[in-house]
């Protein structure tokens, strides 16, 4: 027993580690402390950095509904539970790239000789791998939304009624070994390819392993999305990449909103697939959450309990119930 308990611990401790001091995790300590500086740059107006007050900065980052309301301590919970168990998840599904790639070039047959000067291979294989996240991203999105087993699980990120830097990891684990094991299929696939045809030997530009441009992403533009400022990138840039005004839309309870603006930081896939919403230049006054009648949807009855309820309605309909809607 008390063995079990030193190896449950040594466990933990090995993944808090893992979390926030790997230099390739994107919740690494360097990680959040660039995205925390590009926050304050964004959310402090120019004129008061020079004096920042400590209080100025605690209302910027933590608005008081975040911790005042049932959905923010919710957020806060989900966000600190998601952490320890990310990483898992993260190992499984890099496992499974590597997997899927040796298995991939197993039916494509041996790689040729490299014609690419190792610069040119390694930036063009960073890019697309990069291209192959973001639309894993974008269809395992988009399978969450339009599943109604699947919107059970996902539902739980969407009944956050206020949006900060927390709710990014309202996720229910299911969805997060979905996620990450789609990502290991699209990028492990993808990896086999480009080995194929730029030669044998090629690699990405990574920091601890992690595609350079996923983690540039992560820090500059992913961490940011969940922020409750109105925050656009204008028209041009706008359509290239996804602001925290687009997640806004996104997370909307307007009919007109649902489905839309599902990529992860590019709106490229979005804007292929039909499903860019462009904000407007002034905030928009949006409600979040989700109107389905479900009662305390902040509780443990909804984060355990519900999901599991709902996907198996969705997945067995009858004509005295009806299916979970989805959106």
């Amino acid at each position: 027993m008390i063995e079990a308990a030193q190896n449950l611990w040594k466990s933990a401790g090995s993944q808090l580690a893992g979390t926030f001091l790997a230099p390739g995790s994107t919740y690494s300590l360097a990680a959040l402390a660039c995205s925390f500086a590009l926050f304050v740059a964004v959310a402090v107006p120019m004129k008061r950095r020079r004096a920042l007050r400590h209080g100025v900065l605690v209302r910027a980052l933590f608005p008081r509904r975040l911790l005042h309301s049932v959905s923010g301590r919710a957020d806060l919970a989900w966000f600190v539970s998601g952490l320890l168990f990310s990483g898992v998840s993260i190992g499984w599904a890099l496992v499974s790239a590597e997997q899927l790639r040796g298995w991939t070039l197993a039916l494509l047959g041996p790689a040729p000789a490299p014609w690419l000067p190792g610069w040119a291979s390694a930036g063009l294989a960073t890019l697309l791998l990069f291209l192959a996240y973001e639309f894993a991203y974008w269809f395992d999105h988009m399978l969450m939304h339009r599943v109604p087993a699947l919107w059970a699980f996902h539902k739980i990120h969407h009944q956050a009624e206020s949006l900060s830097l927390f709710t990014n990891g309202r996720v229910h684990p299911l969805e997060t070994i979905g996620f990450y094991n789609l990502v290991a299929l699209c990028m492990g696939v993808t990896g086999a390819l480009l080995e194929r045809a730029l030669g044998a030997g090629v690699t990405h530009w990574n920091i601890g392993g992690t595609n350079l441009l996923i983690l540039l992403f992560a820090v500059c533009v992913t961490h940011l999305q969940h922020s409750h400022l109105w925050l656009t990138f204008g028209t041009r840039l706008g359509h290239v990449l996804l602001s925290p005004a687009h997640h806004q839309i996104h997370h909307s309870t307007d009919p007109r909103h649902f489905n839309s603006n599902l990529g992860s930081s590019l709106a490229l896939f979005d804007w292929l697939f039909g499903t860019l919403q462009m904000p407007a230049a002034k905030r928009e006054a949006l409600r979040f959450g989700v109107d389905d009648g479900a009662l305390k949807p902040h509780g443990w009855h909804a984060a355990l309990l519900a999901p599991w309820t709902g996907a198996w309605a969705a997945m067995r309909p009858s004509p005295l119930k009806r299916t979970p809607a989805i959106r």
